[in-house]
């Protein structure tokens, strides 16, 4: 096995999920970094850091802090049930006198929900921990009596209400005091706790590295892989997938090509529905499809579990991205000619000194209606999905006046999107104080039903899964060369360098009557383009964006945030790293010079048709293309005949249409909405459209509505069409396309059918 090549192990279980990650050490033999239990010795001090422990139990490694308090720490996700204990053998330099400090977190004070213990060799700490002061702090655990050169040491949960552990430090000074605050000072002591070089190592050369494994940065991993780039994939959690991930649970939107619809197996666009809490999830589903996708890619290199925290820069390029395993904390250094800012974050792009902007755009600023009067740090908020199941057997939960003071009076058994949090603060510096909030609401309103009014009712009830990696919807948006805004979108402005196609509405989020509770506010849009312009900085010469970050507003990323959309940035980006690569050249030499390139990539058309290996390029591309390579067919209308290009056999056609000329078209994937096309015709002809009832769909000003319908069949069930019709001289005629859905599944392509038998029709192009 390989460097940063990880084996994921999938646990079903109470917590629902845990992944598990193992990682060859260098070379095949141990560092001070990577004994077991990722403890350390110089001279007479230990340090022990808690993600490394060799059996972590029933704890989870949460790596999401690690910017702020400065380390993964171990955190006793139990949902009201103390977790199993955490145990690892510590190697120490000699036998003695140890005294024992432990970093670690009341995060709730004065009330101290989430204790712990810790026990070594047997013997328990003297004192309790998590239950002192603000804040991470390094809290006095008595001393130990060290026999031999090892020893045995446990964490062990007393709540099961979120206890967390950073690190353990054991040493024979009595007056050694830890450093206190995260930062330089701390880097340096850990460092030479664990032995670490003070540069970190090469992680090996690439053509370029992509930090962040959600959907975008899969995508453009995938996308400059099978192009013929090397690549290094950082991804801070042992699982790809971001926000849609079995830890995270949110279904995906909008418009994806063949890459995006392969990446996410079809399985992430499906909404909560009763499934999406029980073992395999479709998240899970998911996430098993998407990991074999990725380890078919040889080009791919694959780094989970490791969170990327500096980059270096030199004359406006990124030089390097440095990195360290969240569980063994080794390091490593990424260079390449090319960098892909897939975090969400924009993290890489801070690191480098890149303009970026948080919060809403006054209105004036680019005349956006959604916009507020003035700027301000406003944002969409972190949610945490959770729920519960009825049992056998009557349960019991704990009265928790610390949860209350959050959930006030209400009570609940589920919470989907709607429980989210932080549109006031500030989604990076008080991300962990986010998403304490949210745990502290789903415990207070679960108490609630369990000892209020409806108790009897929800008496068999036990809290089944709860997420604990917050799902974040907006931070840093990275400025490019340009802007995309408000207006662009709901005038469906067309630009020369449209790389990925939006389709989603709107959607914006603002708190209702409890601060972690939300309604959307949906502005509806038609599909439009998304500039590559967006999705470069334009500060550093050599680093494109993919996802949440990219280049627009507030309002404008209420619509491109969601993850079939960003997948599909991602692709563009993959592409613009191959030329970037073939023509030496950056992101905006691709823009200025070899646009077409780019374009035909993405659009699966001329030399890069079957680029992406996939045959369904042309079918499955969310861009809107005519002629043959979409599966357009010119043809009679038939009793027997098919609805779409080949599929959908008619069932009911009205008399009156039959053995008139029609054009059809493939039906392509449910996950993206139809295209329109364009006909020709030799003579003025009436139009009859047959129209897919789905998603009540609109057509455009001109089309007239009429009593007839025409059925067809997809699959067992019966499916039917409402026939509209409109007047057109001879010349072209614009079939519009069909973009309405019932939340995951798109309508057929409107079916054209010309009222003169004898009037000759071709496609055309616009």
């Amino acid at each position: 096995m390989k460097l940063g090549e990880p084996v994921i192990r999938v646990l079903a279980g109470i917590l629902g999920l845990a992944l598990v990650m193992t990682l060859a050490r260098p070379g095949g033999s141990a560092t001070a970094a990577a004994r077991p239990g990722g403890s350390a010795t110089r001279g007479a001090d230990v340090l022990v850091e808690a993600e490394g422990f060799k059996d972590p139990g029933g704890w989870v490694v949460d790596q999401q802090f690690m910017d702020l308090m400065g380390s993964p720490y171990l955190l006793a996700h139990g949902m009201g049930k103390p977790v199993a204990p955490a145990r690892t053998e510590v190697a120490f330099p000699e036998a003695g006198t140890y005294h024992l400090w432990v970093r670690t977190k009341d995060w709730v004070p004065p009330h101290h929900p989430g204790t712990f213990k810790v026990v070594v060799d047997g013997v328990p700490a003297a004192n309790i921990f998590g239950n002192q002061g603000t804040g991470w702090l390094w809290q006095k655990g008595g001393t130990f009596e060290i026999r031999g050169k090892k020893a045995t040491v446990e964490l062990v949960d007393l709540t099961g209400f979120e206890g967390r552990c950073d690190a353990l430090y054991f040493t024979t000074d009595a007056s050694a005091v830890p450093p206190s605050e995260p930062g330089p000072a701390m880097d340096k002591w850990r460092h030479k706790l664990l032995g670490l070089p003070e540069t970190p190592p090469s992680a090996g050369e690439f053509d370029v590295v992509i930090v962040g494994g959600g959907i975008a940065g899969t995508a453009a991993a995938v996308t400059a892989a099978r192009l013929g780039c090397t690549v290094a994939l950082i991804q801070d959690r042992p699982v790809l997938g971001g926000n849609n991930s079995p830890e995270i649970r949110v279904h995906t939107g909008g418009l994806g090509g063949p890459v995006v619809n392969e990446v996410n197996g079809n399985y992430g666009n499906r909404p909560q529905d009763s499934n999406w809490l029980k073992e395999p999830s479709p998240a899970t589903v998911a996430a098993e499809h998407r990991q074999k996708v990725v380890d078919a890619e040889k080009n791919i290199k694959q780094f989970l579990g490791w969170h990327a925290y500096a980059a270096a820069t030199k004359e406006k390029r990124i030089a390097s991205v440095d990195a360290r395993n969240i569980s063994t904390n080794e390091e490593r250094r990424f260079a390449a000619p090319i960098f892909i800012d897939c975090t969400g974050d924009g993290s890489v792009a801070a690191w480098a000194g890149c303009e970026f902007r948080m919060g809403r755009e006054a209105q004036t600023e680019y005349n956006e209606s959604l916009a507020p009067e003035s700027r301000d740090k406003m944002t969409l908020g972190t949610s945490l999905l959770w729920g519960s199941m009825e049992g056998e057997r009557e349960t019991t939960f704990p009265v928790l006046p610390w949860a209350a003071e959050v959930s006030k009076d209400l009570a609940a058994t589920s919470g989907d999107w709607t429980w989210e949090t932080g549109h006031s603060m500030d989604t990076i510096t008080d991300a962990e104080e986010i998403r304490d909030h949210m745990f502290r609401a789903i415990y207070g309103s679960f108490s609630t039903a369990k000892n209020g009014k409806d108790k009897e009712k929800n008496a068999k009830r036990d809290l089944l899964w709860m997420g604990y990696v917050g799902g974040k919807r907006e931070s840093r948006r990275i400025i490019g060369d340009y802007v995309l805004t408000q207006n662009d979108i709901l005038e469906c402005k067309q630009f020369p360098d449209g790389v990925a196609i939006g389709s989603w509405s709107i959607d914006l989020h603002y708190p209702k009557g409890y601060d972690f509770r939300t309604y959307a506010q949906f502005t509806k849009t038609k599909p439009y383009p998304i500039p590559f312009r967006c999705l470069y900085s334009k500060d550093m010469e050599n680093l494109m964006l993919a996802g949440r970050d990219i280049s627009e507003t507030h309002a404008a990323l209420g619509s491109t945030r969601v993850m079939n959309t960003g997948g599909q940035m991602g692709v563009a980006t993959g592409a613009a790293a191959l030329l970037c690569k073939k023509f030496s050249t950056t992101p905006r030499g691709v823009y200025e010079k070899h646009l077409q390139a780019l374009l035909d990539i993405v659009k699966g058309e001329g030399e890069y048709k079957n680029a992406l290996g996939s045959e369904d390029t042309a079918k499955l591309s969310p861009f809107v293309r005519v002629g043959a390579a979409t599966g357009l067919t010119i043809g009679k209308v038939e009793k027997s005949g098919n609805r779409c290009s080949g599929s959908n056999p008619l069932a009911e056609v009205p008399e009156a249409y039959v053995g008139l000329p029609c054009a059809t078209l493939e039906r392509g994937s449910y996950a993206v909405a139809a295209p329109g096309y364009v006909l020709e015709v030799d003579r003025p002809v009436t139009v009859y459209l047959a129209v897919h009832d789905r998603g009540k769909p609109k057509l455009a000003e001109g089309w007239e509505k009429t009593d007839q319908h025409i059925r067809w069949k997809g699959g067992a069930n019966t499916y039917a069409d409402t026939v509209y019709q409109k007047k057109f001289a001879a010349g072209k005629i614009e079939i519009p396309g069909h973009d309405g859905t019932d939340g995951h599944n798109f309508g057929l392509p409107n079916m054209a059918i010309i009222g003169d038998k004898d009037a000759k029709v071709k496609p055309a192009t616009p």
